[in-house]
């Protein structure tokens, strides 16, 4: 059978493609994200706004577009500008203990509250007094295979009762979504800090490995020091 020639330049063409590919992602990925935020906004409180629009806005006003008090975008800043307010509610005094008594109250609901539960310890991490949830990036073995190894964010350290071993609690991320993890439990003396800031972590899993230093200390002489707390 004769072999096909590849068209001159179809190689160029096809890498080309993949790059303007890559050009458009981010900004579609971006697009995307936004349309369905406002979608999911305007399902939920949009008519909410609009009759509180038909209400405070004279008929007059309201043609065309408008007729039934429907501005494009308003129920979005209403939301960024409710969120606001309820942050700023919840970093007082009376905000937070009234935040605290609803707290209790959903977390009693059958089915539900084990759900919420769960959101409300995710976003505790992010909104505790730590500007991260994550302490240091590390090396670790992976899968106890010594020479393949592992990148993980340390979450914590625990202390094993029975022989005293400190263990670093580590998040090993799946990419490209590093917020999906396998949490393990690694020996101190086998973690390897990866001389990374936790930002550079993430980028460097969720670009697949792409993005990221072209040396880094692999060995388990580089100790991580205390771990956190």
């Amino acid at each position: 059978m004769q072999e096909q020639k590849q068209t001159p330049g179809s190689g160029s063409m096809r890498k080309l493609l993949v790059r303007g590919l890559f050009v458009v992602l981010p900004g579609a990925l971006t697009l995307w994200v936004v349309t369905l935020a406002f979608g999911m906004t305007d399902a939920w409180l949009g008519p909410a706004v609009d009759a509180f629009v038909r209400l405070v806005v004279p008929q007059s006003v309201l043609v065309g577009p408008f007729a039934n008090g429907h501005i494009p975008g308003l129920t979005f800043i209403v939301l960024l500008l409710a969120l606001i307010l309820l942050g700023g509610l919840t970093s007082f005094a009376f905000g937070a203990a009234l935040f605290r008594k609803l707290d209790a109250l959903i977390v009693r609901l059958p089915g539900a509250g084990g759900i919420y539960k769960g959101a409300r310890k995710i976003g505790d991490l992010f909104t505790g007094p730590k500007e991260l949830p994550f302490q240091k990036v590390v090396v670790i073995p992976f899968m106890g295979q010594g020479r393949i190894k592992s990148l993980g964010f340390v979450t914590g350290r625990t202390v094993d009762t029975s022989d005293g071993i400190a263990y670093l609690r580590v998040a090993v991320p799946t990419p490209p979504n590093p917020v999906s993890c396998i949490l393990v439990l690694v020996p101190e003396a086998d973690a390897v800090d990866a001389g990374m800031t936790v930002e550079e972590g993430l980028q460097f899993c969720m670009s697949l490995g792409m993005v990221g230093p072209a040396e880094m200390a692999l060995s388990p002489n580089h100790r991580t020091g205390d771990g956190g707390n």
